[in-house]
């Protein structure tokens, strides 16, 4: 299928995207509804229907598009979507069409979904920019996150670093030593490393493409030498050589605040969001029709009758 061009699109693609989560319904023909905000049942077994045909499950559902887990998901994420939506009125902000073509151009690598039905699309496009406006709606001031950032990886709660892997010592002293002359570490990376990262310059990029990870999930994951290394070496220096056993050897850049200071604003911000959604979801007035589920907000997801 021909994939969209966002340039002529965006607008009408606007337009399109704040029609799911309108008020338009009558409340008897909902799927569901989040405050005044309405999904019918006619939109809604389109969109199940559209999500099948675009092969995100592997057979139509055998009762209708109303039935099983799939239904239950999607109807979750509509939900989701209205709620940070309300938050973002709250908060006194919008999704802007720039929004959206960010959220598009970001969705669009994932495998597949180019050539997704429209309507799916649509959804998961508004999800994800939604989602990044009350992230940076809710981020803390530039000068803040700096002082944060800046006490360290383990202090802040964020990794945002550059990477060189080699096979050996010989190899990354060789790096160190062209760093240490005036070649960028990204430079570096790219021509030397043997890590996948080497094509971005050695970035570890976390989901969605930022460029910084939430540290948990790093030292958790990684060689118990590559934390350290973390944790020791100041932000904008380049760390020691060290050897990861039965890996290699490798050195690590934290990046430089100025470098990154947007992806720290979304990552602290995308985890408030995350709990004011959350909150927002066990308290705001949301129905779900008996045919599809029951709401549960417990756990912040529509749950089989019963």
């Amino acid at each position: 299928m021909i994939k969209l061009r966002l340039p002529l699109v965006i607008a009408p693609l606007a337009l399109a995207l704040t029609s799911i989560v309108s008020a338009c319904s009558s409340v008897s023909n909902d799927a569901a509804r989040v405050g005044d905000r309405g999904l019918s049942a006619a939109d809604f077994d389109d969109l199940v229907l559209g999500y099948v045909e675009s092969g995100g499950a592997e057979d139509s559902p055998a009762e209708g598009p109303q039935s099983g887990e799939l239904a239950r998901n999607l109807l979750s994420s509509w939900i989701s979507t209205a709620v940070t939506l309300d938050l973002i009125a709250e908060a006194g902000g919008e999704v802007t069409a720039e929004d959206l073509a960010a959220s598009e151009d970001v969705l669009n690598a994932q495998p597949g979904f180019a050539e997704a039905n429209q309507k799916v699309r649509e959804l998961f496009i508004l999800n994800a920019a939604a989602s990044a406006k009350l992230a940076s709606l809710l981020a803390p001031t530039r000068s803040e996150l700096a002082d944060t950032y800046e006490s360290g990886s383990a202090e802040s709660g964020v990794v945002c670093v550059r990477a060189i892997l080699t096979a050996d010592r010989e190899t990354i002293d060789l790096a160190t030593f062209r760093i240490a002359a005036g070649e960028s570490f990204a430079t570096v990376a790219s021509e030397i490393s043997v890590d996948p990262s080497a094509a971005e310059g050695g970035v570890l990029a976390g989901e969605g493409g930022n460029a910084c990870i939430d540290y948990e999930s790093v030292v958790v994951s990684v060689a118990e030498e590559f934390a350290t290394a973390l944790d020791t070496t100041a932000i904008g220096e380049v760390s020691a050589p060290f050897e990861i056993p039965g890996v290699g050897w490798a050195v690590v850049l934290p990046r430089p605040f100025d470098e990154v200071a947007d992806d720290i604003g979304q990552l602290i911000g995308g985890a408030t969001a995350t709990m004011a959604i959350s909150e927002a979801m066990s308290t705001v007035s949301i129905r779900v029709s008996a045919e599809y589920g029951a709401w549960d907000p417990a756990t912040g997801t529509v749950v089989p009758v019963g």
